[in-house]
């Protein structure tokens, strides 16, 4: 009798672990991917829609700590997730108007020196750029702020 009760409270332990499930996988996969929000360079530049997808991504853990396995914990994992995603998407679209912004006024500038080089005016004093178009954001400072923020060591 005594040489099976370790195995009996092993097996027992075994059957308890098994019994012992981690978070839903809709929720591992939120958090990570507002982990890559967080850590990507651009960050800086969607901080609200960032702010966003933590705040959504705690609405979800809360859930799921109260109501494993439920459908609300699955859709609030959900939406953190899509959160995450509209930051990431966010950041790189405001990159992107900012490089053109930054593209046009160059454009712009050596448009105008070859048009006064060709009227042999080059002594003159060069024009004023022209204001960006009204759907255009310039965000070359946030940019290169963005850029220039240490990387976090891998984990």
């Amino acid at each position: 009798m005594r040489a099976g009760a370790p195995l009996a409270m092993a097996l027992s332990l075994a059957g308890c672990a098994r019994g012992v499930a981690g978070p839903p996988a809709e929720l591992v996969t939120a958090r990570a991917a507002v982990v890559q929000a967080q850590e990507n360079p651009l960050s800086p530049l969607a901080v609200a829609e960032l702010r966003q997808a933590e705040q959504a991504l705690a609405i979800a853990e809360r859930e799921a700590r109260e109501h494993p396995r439920s459908a609300a914990a699955r859709d609030a994992a959900y939406v953190a997730r899509r959160r995450a995603q509209c930051s990431l998407l966010s950041s790189l679209a405001r990159a992107n108007q900012s490089a053109l912004a930054r593209a046009r006024r160059t454009w712009w500038t050596s448009k105008t020196v070859e048009e006064l080089r060709a009227r042999g005016t080059s002594g003159a004093p060069e024009p004023a750029l022209p204001p960006d178009p009204p759907d255009d954001v310039d965000l070359d400072p946030d940019v290169d702020h963005a850029r220039a923020r240490p990387q976090q060591p891998a984990r």
